[in-house]
């Protein structure tokens, strides 16, 4: 019976071509984001929290990219197995144009409301002042970042990932020895604090940006397009990828929106649970690095298998990835369980912010399997176009269950923040069997490459 869900030397060895250079290339990104988060602790719970929250409204501008750029990613991946270069590019038109768009609304959100979304977290003047600080600067990071996603996840999309780490290792190299040198004020430059955090980030953006650029023109010949073609897109293509954004954006909206309602819920246990929760997310990050391997594994193994037409084997990848995915999560829980008893010390904080956190990222460590599983169960869905499907067992499950019993316990119950994290998390479990029953029906068994792009998305 298991049989099937064990795939041959020569899966494995693809899986682990496309999936490794991302996960290697995240996993040095959040390493280094982990050293940033401990820098920033260096300044107190305070400067934790102002920083935590800013990174949770870009949090939400992040992933409302992944969902606009994401109906045309589904595209890129199949018109890649089918080796239609053309409508390659008309998809990356769409990526730059819809990422220029979002940067530029959340840019203009997050100047005139700013301190108004941070307030939704905390009362602290102090705390509320220093993300303030923060978020005037890396708001400007939104524009080259933005469209350094919509190049690199059209080259994983046909495949490519080997300089995509090459960039991300240069970026992080910069933006740790810059964070060192502004934020405690190395070699004559002033002590910047969290401002120092901005700038360095900021600074690594346009580095990573310019040297995105300088890979698109030297590799990205396939799907690259000039700048006086940037709106030239067939009306069938731009009408079968908005039919296929709207939903992934609305998803992602309402998913990245529900992440920030749990952290306002947990937030009502003091400054001290904020800078809790964000010590677990950073830790906790280090293994789930990955899901992104996951994503892109499916992908690629799935909708560019999709795309030439072999639904069959598309069908046989998608349980192989998904049994290895349960089973890579499980091993990268017990590394996540061991980390929880010795890295906290790391950061200079108070001894019960340390415990609430060692307790949370445990509770991570116990459920990253059911992560994992329906982690690879959206991607797949996905994959084959079954936008329906994700967004029911995604951000539709998470506004009727988790977000409500959040908010309840957060007002209506004295419990203290780490059985609140508990309760909530496990909530994925029920998931887990609502999203296999939506897997079942194979929806997302479709070659959209071929048939009638408006057709396949309205069945």
């Amino acid at each position: 019976m298991m049989k099937h869900l064990i795939g041959t030397r020569n899966f494995y060895k693809t899986l682990i071509a496309v999936a490794a250079p991302l996960v290697l290339q995240q996993l040095i990104t959040t390493s280094v984001q982990l050293v940033d988060n401990v820098m920033v602790g260096k300044l107190g719970e305070q400067a934790i929290g102002s920083v935590s929250v800013v990174n949770q409204l870009y949090f939400v501008v992040i992933l409302i990219t992944f969902g606009a750029m994401g109906g045309a990613g589904v595209f890129s991946a199949q018109y890649f197995g089918s080796k239609d270069f053309d409508k390659l590019r008309q998809t990356f038109r769409f990526k730059v144009i819809i990422g220029f768009m979002v940067a530029l609304l959340s840019f203009i959100i997050f100047t005139f409301f700013g301190e108004g979304l941070i307030s939704l977290f905390t009362s602290n003047p102090t705390t509320i002042q220093g993300g303030l600080n923060y978020l005037n600067i890396v708001k400007w990071s939104a524009f080259p970042w933005i469209i350094s996603v919509a190049i690199s996840n059209t080259f994983r999309e046909t495949g490519v990932t080997k300089p995509l780490l090459y960039i991300s290792i240069v970026a992080i190299v910069v933006n740790t020895l810059l964070n060192f040198i502004l934020i405690f004020g190395l070699f004559g430059f002033p002590a910047l604090g969290i401002v120092g955090a901005a700038i360095a980030t900021l600074i690594a953006r346009v580095i990573e940006f310019t040297l995105m650029l300088i890979l698109l023109e030297r590799k990205g010949q396939i799907f690259n397009s000039k700048l006086f073609e940037i709106f030239k897109i067939d009306k069938k293509v731009l009408a079968a990828i908005v039919v296929m954004a709207i939903p992934l954006t609305l998803n992602e909206a309402l998913w990245s929106s529900g992440q920030t309602v749990f952290l306002h819920a947990y937030s009502t246990r003091g400054d001290s649970a904020l800078a809790a929760l964000n010590i677990t997310g950073a830790i906790s990050q280090l293994v789930f690095v990955t899901f992104g391997g996951i994503a892109t594994a499916v992908a690629v193994m799935v909708g560019n298998t999709l795309g030439k037409g072999d639904l069959q084997e598309a069908k046989d990848n998608s349980k192989k990835l998904i049994a290895f995915s349960v089973f890579i999560a499980a091993i990268a829980g017990i590394i996540l369980f061991i980390l929880s008893f010795f890295i906290l010390d790391l950061y200079d904080v108070a001894e019960s912010t340390k415990q609430t956190a060692a307790f949370n990222i445990r509770v991570n460590a116990l459920f990253i399997p059911v992560y994992s599983f329906n982690v690879a169960l959206y991607f797949t869905l996905r994959a084959g176009g079954d936008t329906k499907s994700t967004m029911m067992i995604d951000s539709g499950y998470m506004w009727v269950v988790p977000v409500p019993i959040a908010l309840a316990l957060a007002y209506f119950t004295n419990l203290p923040v780490t059985l609140m994290f508990l309760l909530v998390q496990s909530l994925d479990i029920p998931k887990m069997a609502f999203g296999l029953a939506r897997y079942r029906k194979e929806h997302w068994v479709k070659n959209l490459a071929t048939e009638s792009e408006i057709d396949v998305i309205k069945e």
